[in-house]
């Protein structure tokens, strides 16, 4: 090799090592691009938490997308996504909606997860997780009949559309902004992860104007 040919090399290799540095998380390792076309708000930055009940990854990985939600900045909404990968999992996923209609609120999304995973709860139908519902002051025959509503079954039909057109083959997954998909397996953590949502987060709140130019710092 010539000296001319071994000085450019070593250039290349330089801006090569000087943008991983620059770009410690990467598309294909880190995350997947999203194809399908998906509206989002243009003065705010979307994460979705795709999870089930029923999923014990999920279990653990609560706290942690709780702990972040909290410490986002007011441009962010964090959006969640009950997904039914198995037919057990659709009441679930159905409950997770009447929730929302009757304005439970967070605790009984926490309640569901505790009953399932921390108490050993058998809960396979809509009337159990009506009965579990009970101490938030709801009548376990009204829960039924509201998972059965048109404003439900709405919710339902959005979300198998947003199932698939976000890709999702697992659970928890994050996306961001309906463009990028997590690949959990890139990551020793969930904390790890979140940090890279941080970036991406970051990346998209600049091009939206919500931040100052070149401000890619964590929140």
């Amino acid at each position: 090799m010539t000296p001319f040919r071994a000085f450019l090399l070593m250039c290349v290799t330089a801006v090569v090592s000087s943008t991983a540095l620059a770009q410690p998380y990467q598309e294909g390792q880190h995350y997947d691009a999203i194809d399908a076309a998906s509206n989002m708000p243009d003065d705010k930055v979307v994460v979705t938490e795709a999870f089930a009940y029923p999923c014990p990854a999920c279990r653990n990985f609560l706290p942690v997308i709780t702990a972040w939600a909290e410490q986002a900045p007011d441009y962010v909404e964090v959006q969640k996504l009950p997904v039914a990968l198995r037919p057990s999992w659709a009441p679930f996923a159905r409950a997770y909606y009447t929730a929302q209609v009757m304005d439970l609120g967070p605790e009984a999304h926490e309640k569901t997860f505790k009953a399932l995973h921390d108490e050993r709860q058998r809960i396979t139908s809509m009337e159990d997780i009506g009965k579990l519902y009970e101490e938030f002051g709801v009548d376990a025959g009204e829960f039924v009949d509201m998972s059965e509503s048109f404003a439900v079954e709405s919710q339902m039909g959005r979300n198998r559309t947003e199932v698939r057109r976000f890709g999702i083959r697992g659970t928890p997954s994050v996306i961001v902004q309906g463009k990028y998909r997590m690949k959990l397996r890139a990551f020793d953590s969930y904390q790890e992860m979140m940090r890279a949502v941080d970036v991406l987060v970051a990346r998209e709140a600049e091009a939206l104007g919500l931040t100052v130019s070149g401000d890619t710092s964590a929140p």
